[in-house]
């Protein structure tokens, strides 16, 4: 990464660093009921979970290849003679 861009993100998390820490002081006294901290961690772990599947399923299309031509150019653009052969 340039400098610039180490730069750029540096920025960037200090500015949602000093927001974040704004809202929290603004909040004072808040009183957290017992349903907001079920809430809380329904919501960490269904996060974790969708993040572990998303992995999960990275890996898998790795593994078996279903990746493996993405990006690249279509079979019939690569080599036209090898389509030719194909055909005869």
């Amino acid at each position: 990464m340039s400098k610039v861009g180490i730069l750029v993100a540096a920025a960037l998390s200090l500015s949602v660093l000093a927001v974040a820490a704004y809202l929290w002081m603004s909040l004072g006294d808040v009183e957290v009921g017992v349903s907001g901290y079920i809430a809380l961690v329904a919501g960490a772990l269904g996060t974790l979970g969708l993040g572990a599947g998303l992995m999960t399923l990275v890996f898998y299309s790795h593994r078996a290849g279903f990746d493996d031509r993405a990006g690249a150019r279509p079979l019939s653009e690569e080599d036209p003679s090898k389509d030719a052969q194909e055909r005869q």
